[in-house]
């Protein structure tokens, strides 16, 4: 067997610290043993590592990386035993567990775990060892995620996997970043298919207007509870966990105004991803308040559901503005969303229910009525998109935020479903019922702010 000495002292009777020997091994492969500059805790003598390849450089460049990896750990004061058995996906849920966590909300943190458990774990890539990674690998596994998923969904563990790959490199366990030299694939269509065409054309993205006069007949003729969430929801725009968690602390009657302050989501018990789940309220998405300036049919709605509240649940210790009558608790988006798709059954409203990649079947959701909203808003005639966006709670416009602030008259001038389209409520432009509502609005502030 040939030996091969690399790096030795000026004393050819002893290696030096940092040194270390190759030699060729009975199967053709190569073994490299290199020595730390530091002593190993457990034995008082110098560290030694070990590793083979296919090559002498391979074994050597392997040799070296586990050498520094186990000597950033000492330099912590940790004394980690690098593992060659450790699989990517125990490095990403270390990597997830250490340097995310940290900076995540506790929903956040379950939104992370929930995504990673069906888009990362399954799949191949995550019970790979590091030595068997590569950029290959990796455009496997992003090929195969987005044929299944769509692109937003598939970005976290995309996203997740290139931090990772920078992370153990950092600490000398992996060579290169694999997951960031991976290249997506782009669809290419080479023919014209005229029905994906006329499907993706024809396909239903929000609520149409005959949808919104058959939700507002439906809440005009009490046909259950569901009605006028779904008006309100049209009315405000905002989400349905925001609703779910509004209170009537939050509603001022007087000035007609409504301040989302607070949305219910879930998260681990005490933060911990191996127990179960708890609801609880937090701060709403984006972690900024913001207000609505209620239109007539809102304000008629908020004032129904209050009565409703009243006459039907006696036990609302959280003062909600509409929960669940048999308990007072909290509406659940689960409960919501099956209901709202017993309505629309009842109403004949299509929601345009359709496969997904998997194989899922999917359609318009009570989400899709703060998309109407939206639309509707910034479709109207003398829209301003900065002002629905910050009647939505949305950052896209980074820039117009910075400089744009809400105001109650800005948000008075947004155009809602039912002033858009059901004809008791609406309003054209300019005409006469419109300026005077207006002109007495300015005077009930201005007799509000400097009395008779």
């Amino acid at each position: 067997m040939a030996t091969k000495n690399i790096n030795r002292s000026n004393d050819p009777g002893r290696e030096s610290n940092g040194s270390g020997s190759t030699r060729m091994l009975e199967d053709g492969k190569w073994e490299c043993v290199i020595q730390s500059k530091y002593i190993n805790p457990k034995t008082g003598n110098y560290k030694r590592v070990k590793r083979t390849g296919k090559t002498e450089t391979e074994a050597r460049e392997s040799a070296q990386m586990a050498l520094n990896a186990w000597e950033k750990e000492i330099e912590r004061g940790k004394d980690t035993k690098i593992s060659r058995t450790k699989t990517f996906g125990q490095y990403m849920d270390e990597y997830i567990e250490t340097q995310r966590k940290p900076q995540l909300t506790a929903s956040g943190y379950h939104s992370y775990i929930r995504n990673m458990h069906v888009n990362f774990y399954p799949f191949p890539i995550a019970k790979y060892q590091l030595h068997m990674l590569n950029a290959v690998e990796f455009e496997r596994y992003y090929d195969t995620i987005l044929q299944l998923k769509s692109k937003k969904t598939c970005s976290l563990p995309m996203q997740l996997c290139k931090a990772c790959c920078q992370w153990l490199i950092d600490r000398s366990l992996l060579k290169e970043n694999y997951a960031a030299q991976a290249k997506i694939k782009e669809e290419i269509a080479d023919e014209y298919d005229k029905k994906k065409e006329d499907d993706i054309k024809n396909r239903k993205k929000v609520f149409s207007v005959e949808d919104i006069q058959k939700f507002y007949y439906a809440y005009k003729n009490h046909m259950g509870q569901y009605p006028v969430i779904v008006l309100f929801l049209l009315e405000t725009g905002m989400r349905a966990s925001e609703f779910a968690a509004l209170r009537n602390d939050s509603i001022d009657l007087k000035k007609n105004r409504i301040d989302i302050v607070e949305t219910r989501s879930v998260r681990f018990i005490d933060n911990d991803k191996n127990k179960g789940i708890e609801e609880y309220v937090k701060v709403p998405k984006n972690k900024e308040s913001r207000f609505i300036i209620m239109s007539d049919l809102c304000r008629e709605c908020v004032l129904y559901m209050m009565e409703q509240t009243k006459l039907n649940c006696p036990n609302n210790p959280d003062n909600l503005l509409y929960p669940t009558f048999r308990n007072g608790r909290r509406r659940t988006n689960s409960t919501m969303e099956t209901c709202f798709k017993d309505l629309c059954n009842k109403l004949g409203i299509d929601r345009d229910v359709h496969p997904t990649k998997t194989g899922q079947m999917k359609g318009l959701s009570l989400h899709s009525l703060r998309h109407t909203a939206d639309t509707i808003a910034n479709t109207a005639k003398g829209a301003n998109v900065i002002n629905t966006a910050l009647m939505m709670g949305h950052k896209a416009i980074s820039v117009e935020n910075t400089y744009t602030h809400a105001t109650e008259e800005a948000l008075a001038s947004v155009v809602t479903p039912s002033q858009a389209i059901i004809a008791d409520y609406k309003k054209e432009p300019g005409d006469k019922v419109a300026k005077d509502e207006e002109l007495y609005k300015l005077y009930l502030r201005l007799k509000e702010k400097y009395g008779e």
